[in-house]
């Protein structure tokens, strides 16, 4: 056997040696987040849930509150996708969506989705970034548009997907977005990442309207 081969053959074996020392490393980690940090965030959150039902909080107080633990309930569950693989597989989109919607919704605010509840023959990654997009969407909605729910609506056509994420809140304008509006930068940021079309409609006390359409080949 020539030492070219033999060259070959001993890098291969130290590349599959690496890899499944990789392979160990992150599963590691994986174990570490969900053992440590993310049990303790949801730790806190129950501690925290615990708290809002003492007799004599004030309205301000109990707001802040339950932001809080809003932002924790989104937390937990952006870990979880993480160490889930953080991409929504093509297999399990159609249920994707319709967990997505049941994840935002709570007695005083319902998330109901008209139209395809799959988006077939769009690519993982944009996938994956659609269903980021829409989470942000859904979450601002629940906590500044003061509106009991919001909609999310799928169609296609054979050249476009358009999805649109809709509540009848108070509103805002739109020429005048807060530069620390971290939410709508994420949003639109993440949109010119995987080329994403986004309209923003909104009418002081009439609500808001999210266009995201993605050109099919």
């Amino acid at each position: 056997m020539s030492d070219e081969i033999l060259g070959r053959d001993r890098l291969i074996v130290t590349l599959q040696a690496e890899l499944a020392s990789l392979e160990e490393r992150v599963t590691t980690i994986e174990h570490e987040l969900h053992d440590g940090p993310l049990q303790r965030v949801i730790a806190a959150r129950m501690e925290l849930q615990s708290l809002m039902a003492t007799p004599g909080l004030t309205e301000e107080l109990l707001r802040n509150l339950e932001g809080l633990d809003e932002s924790l309930g989104v937390s937990v569950q952006q870990v979880r996708d993480l160490l889930q693989g953080g991409n929504v597989s093509r297999a399990n989109a159609q249920f994707s969506l319709v967990e997505l919607c049941r994840e935002f919704t709570e007695p005083g605010f319902q998330v109901s989705l008209d139209g395809e509840p799959t988006l077939g023959d769009v690519g993982e990654e944009v996938l994956s970034a659609i269903f980021m997009i829409l989470r942000e969407l859904i979450w601002n909605a629940r906590k500044h548009s003061g509106a009991n729910g919001t909609s999310v609506t799928v169609q296609r056509t054979p050249r476009q997907l358009l999805i649109q994420v809709e509540d009848h809140g108070k509103g805002f304008l739109t020429d005048q977005v807060p530069e620390d509006s971290f939410g709508l930068c994420t949003v639109l940021q993440r949109a010119r990442t995987f080329d994403l079309d986004v309209s923003i409609e909104s009418t002081l006390g009439e609500g808001t309207r999210v266009s995201i359409k993605k050109a099919l080949k």
